[in-house]
């Protein structure tokens, strides 16, 4: 026997789109966010999750934009530390590839 499989309803979607756009709203000026109780501060970016421009952690340590929470505190992530460098300067004495 085929179990009835459930489809999301409009107020059912529309509310998760007000939860996640809220946490965005939450999270837009915090300087990083933790994980759940984390001791570890990631840096933040924004991704597409269910149509709706949520933040999340660089380095993807956590897809679930309802368990981060705001940090003032440095990112000590060294994951996200590695993927936030800035452009690396030209090394003096090597040719450059682009052409600027």
């Amino acid at each position: 026997m085929s179990e009835p499989q459930h489809t999301p309803s409009s107020p059912d979607v529309e509310h998760l789109a007000s939860v996640l756009r809220r946490r965005h709203q939450e999270l837009a000026e915090a300087a990083g966010a933790r994980i759940g109780r984390g001791a570890v501060v990631h840096a933040l970016t924004t991704h597409l999750w269910a149509g709706v421009a949520v933040p999340a952690v660089a380095c993807h340590a956590a897809v679930d934009p309802l368990r981060l929470t705001a940090s003032a505190g440095p990112v000590t992530c060294r994951r996200c530390l590695g993927r936030s460098r800035q452009e690396q300067d030209q090394v003096p004495g090597q040719t450059s590839l682009l052409n600027e």
